[in-house]
């Protein structure tokens, strides 16, 4: 079953994908052309993977290896590349609907072909909407609400994607959507806020008010907004990541249910604010997540969430 909504929501399935020896192809010479942030250690990576495996499977969210699908389906490509293990960039579910990225990085560009396959032999949904240069990749839509979408552009997601995915929002799942511009120092949306709750958001306030936002209504109409603003006279409490913890990843929570979270163990500040709102975090080394470039909630990608 695929059902895919606010991040708040309860998280009961996710999809994802084990590394292994394609790891050991990122080396001193070549990491910044993988968009790594460092060579990694494989084996720690991969016991690093598991633990993080062992985190949703003892509270019951149900995960589906990308690995075990292409055995089941006797397949696999030739190569696998290092990235395909930053599952949520590869697509995103808009509420039953898989829609494939089209990936910015050529270093990235077959990894949809590779989910393509198997989402395919499961018979799920599957859409691709995207053209040439129109780039999209997963990490920049989050659900705010049930009934509005957010879309990031900017340093992978092109604004002509955003937009024209806004329109399949607005017309086809009739939805408001809201294109937000993230300054050329993010990757993705995921990486710049989390919504936590329907009236609770960790975020990074410089880079939401960086330019100004396009709110696309449900009704064919729209408007101008600072988003920043927006949210805050739309009753959300914002809690602002400091520099240094944008830096590492302090804004990539992974929420379970409302009131229980995942997070990277080094962001203090924004850890104890949340803590301090009564907010359980489960906190994650995830050394080796970070060097290649990732935060934790880019390891997975979501296929179900409930109410």
């Amino acid at each position: 079953m695929l059902r895919n909504g606010p991040e708040y929501w309860r998280l009961k399935r996710v999809f994802m994908y084990r590394p292994s020896s394609e790891l050991s192809l990122v080396n001193k010479s070549n990491y910044r052309d993988y968009l790594f942030r460092a060579v990694v250690d494989p084996e720690a990576f991969q016991r690093q993977y598991d633990a993080y495996l062992d985190i949703f499977r003892e509270h019951s969210v149900e995960v589906l290896l990308l690995n075990d699908v292409l055995e089941q389906i006797n397949w696999k490509p030739s190569f696998f590349p290092p990235n395909l293990v930053f599952m949520r960039d590869v697509f995103a579910v808009l509420e039953s609907t898989i829609v494939l990225s089209n990936m910015r990085y050529e270093i990235r560009r077959y990894e949809p072909y590779i989910v393509k396959k198997s989402f395919e032999k499961l018979g799920w949904n599957i859409t691709y909407i995207f053209e040439a240069t129109e780039y999209f990749e997963g990490g920049d839509l989050l659900y705010l609400n049930e009934n509005t979408i957010l879309l990031g552009y900017g340093p992978r997601t092109s604004f002509q994607a955003a937009y024209k995915l806004g329109k399949q929002i607005n017309d086809n799942f009739r939805k408001n959507a809201i294109l937000i511009p993230l300054p050329p120092y993010r990757v993705h949306l995921d990486g710049t806020m989390m919504i936590l709750d329907n009236d609770l958001i960790v975020a990074h306030k410089r880079s939401l008010m960086y330019y100004p936002s396009l709110i696309m209504y449900s009704d064919g109409d729209y408007d101008v907004i600072n988003f920043y603003d927006y949210l805050g006279e739309n009753n959300y409490a914002i809690i602002d990541v400091p520099d240094n913890e944008l830096n590492t990843f302090g804004p990539s929570f992974v929420v379970i249910r409302k009131g229980l979270v995942i997070s990277y163990a080094w962001n203090d500040k924004t850890i104890k604010e949340l803590v301090d709102m009564g907010i359980e975090v489960i906190t994650f080394n995830g050394y080796e997540f970070m060097k290649a470039g990732g935060g934790l909630h880019c390891l997975f990608n979501t296929l179900l969430r409930t109410r």
